[in-house]
């Protein structure tokens, strides 16, 4: 019962990360098209967007190796 409970959690978490990584890729291509030579924009993440992208891309890459069960 617990173990389902944490299953269906880290699964969420999973989803969430993949949202967030998301997020993220869609502002940085946005950034990018609106951008031009004459007047550059820069992308820019505080540091707890930052950290979150981290967390994320480490959640992610950890759990295509060892997968979401417990």
């Amino acid at each position: 019962m617990l173990i389902d409970i944490l299953n269906k959690i880290f699964f969420v978490l999973f989803s969430l990360s993949m949202v967030n990584i998301a997020r993220v890729s869609f502002f940085l291509i946005g950034s990018f098209v609106k951008s031009d030579s004459n007047n550059p924009e820069k992308f820019r993440l505080t540091s707890r967007q930052l950290f979150l992208l981290g967390l994320s891309i480490a959640y992610i890459i950890s759990t295509l190796f060892i997968g979401i069960k417990i």
